[in-house]
């Protein structure tokens, strides 16, 4: 990853706050963070943040790794299901077909 980009993305890290230690290695970003529990929502907003200002066609995969958490920026279609579109749109459709069902259809 280039060494602006890292900077772009360590700036906005941390803006986020809660972070004990952050660094990139080979373009991998390891943070350890105050509070475990905060993993999802910093995925969140690394994400948003990386498709908004960096690549709109890429994804962040979140690994815990030892005592930190590693993030991967990687293309759209290698991202992890966790954020996809495709998955809320399936859910959409399954709860619609049951209210078909209950309703007769």
């Amino acid at each position: 990853m280039l060494k602006n980009v890292e900077r772009k993305i360590q700036i906005f890290v941390e803006g986020i706050g809660g972070i004990k230690r952050l660094d990139f290695v080979h373009g991998t970003l390891y943070l350890k963070l105050e509070n475990d529990s905060d993993c999802d929502f910093i995925h969140k907003e690394l994400r948003t943040f990386y498709r908004e200002f960096i690549n709109p066609e890429g994804g962040v995969n979140m690994y815990f790794v030892g005592d930190e958490f590693a993030f991967d920026f990687v293309p759209e279609d290698a991202e992890a299901p966790v954020f996809t579109d495709k998955e809320e749109s399936d859910v959409d459709m399954m709860l619609e077909l049951e209210n078909e069902m209950s309703r007769g259809k």
